[in-house]
């Protein structure tokens, strides 16, 4: 709780990596349930305030998956390259944190809520930072050894087994909130039935409809994937969401000009949508992606995931049965024709997903930071 005189609205800063990415679209989802009167939120871009920075990072991080992905599993996965990491991290971190510092004081910003492990970390190693209340929000089905131990109130995570991965590197188990990851209220409110957003977005409503996603960035080979689809189209329509991929988008809607039935989707800020005219998923398994599928209980096939966070939420999916695995075009072409032609395993794939979802974790997180902030309730 906050010490003194709280002075309402409270402003609290939600801090993530880029815009779009997962990591803005849970800070977003958790805003919805902060009630103005009580929380402000200030949303800041950590590639605004580190505009060299962001791009470097990213350029960086594409290029090592392009030229060398076992090393990023390495890096990403290894502990003793974590170690090494973490003694850097206490030289630079405090000195690096300083622009971020200077604009959360001049914001007046009085708590953080961090999406994002970066930030999370910058906030625990600078010595102003770090008195303010900071809640770190996992966006993934596991949590990486650079997610900071000491000094964040709360942890907010996807499941079982991050809580138990945030626990051995020492994080208070006391700490460690299950609130699943948040998504926006459009994935956890009343449905419209799928004929209804069909028509909406301009989909044949009778067809069986697949959705083809490569996240915020449009990563993976999303034309290589609509394409595969080919021999079902007509019994089948499939909509490919580029994110802010325009150049892909642009592309592929040029080489599938005359191809019925297969619709390219530039960024769009509403693709729960899309999500709610499918039958089935196809794409990266980037966190929110996946608690968006789960929210709605679609089906979700996994195909081209991203060595580190992806490819560790893969193996979470695939440990507890919750989605199928493509390898490659040709080996997802049989799997959606299985999906497509059998509504029992759609159905048992739809309810295994529902029995694992949390469609509520955005106001669950949201309860628990105004509680903690008010000292109304448990915090």
């Amino acid at each position: 709780m906050l010490q003194g005189p709280a002075g309402y609205p409270i402003k609290v800063a939600l801090i993530y990596g880029t815009c779009p990415s997962g990591h803005h679209a849970a800070a977003r989802a958790i805003a919805e349930f902060l009630p103005p009167s009580v929380i402000e939120p200030v949303f800041v871009d950590l590639s605004e305030v580190y505009p060299d920075f962001g791009p470097f990072v990213a350029r960086t991080y594409l290029q090592v998956l392009n030229r060398t992905p076992a090393l990023w599993h390495y890096a990403y996965d290894n502990d003793f390259v974590a170690f090494a990491a973490g003694a850097l991290r206490e030289a630079v971190l405090p000195f690096s944190s300083r622009k971020l510092e200077g604009l959360l004081l001049k914001k007046g910003v009085r708590a953080v809520i961090s999406t994002q492990a970066l930030s999370s970390l910058m906030i625990t190693k600078n010595r102003r930072l770090s008195k303010l209340p900071l809640f770190s929000v996992l966006t993934d089905f596991c949590a990486h050894a650079y997610w900071p131990a000491r000094g964040v109130q709360a942890y907010f995570v996807p499941e079982r087994g991050a809580a138990g991965e945030l626990r051995k590197r020492g994080a208070p188990p006391e700490r460690i909130v299950l609130t699943g990851i948040p998504v926006r209220k459009e994935f956890s409110g009343a449905q419209p039935d799928k004929a209804s957003a069909r028509k909406k977005l301009g989909l044949a409503p009778g067809l069986f409809t697949v959705l083809i996603t490569g996240g915020s960035r449009g990563l993976g080979n999303l034309q290589e994937a609509a394409m595969s689809l080919s021999p079902l189209l007509g019994r089948l329509q499939a909509a490919v969401l580029c994110g802010n991929n325009r150049r892909l988008c642009r592309q592929a809607e040029k080489a599938a000009a005359n191809t019925r039935h297969l619709r390219f989707v530039d960024f769009t800020d509403s693709p729960e949508d899309y999500y709610r005219a499918a039958d089935l998923v196809v794409g990266k398994p980037g966190g929110v992606t996946l608690a968006e599928a789960m929210a709605l209980a679609k089906p979700f096939i996994i195909y081209s995931p991203l060595p580190g966070q992806e490819a560790r939420n893969t193996a979470f999916l695939l440990r507890h049965r919750l989605a199928e695995s493509a390898g490659s075009a040709a080996e997802l072409l049989p799997l959606v024709r299985k999906y497509a032609g059998s509504p029992q395993a759609l159905s048992q794939a739809s309810a295994a997903l529902a029995e694992h979802a949390r469609p509520h974790a955005a106001r669950d997180i949201a309860a628990r930071v105004i509680s903690a902030l008010t000292g109304n309730g448990a915090g």
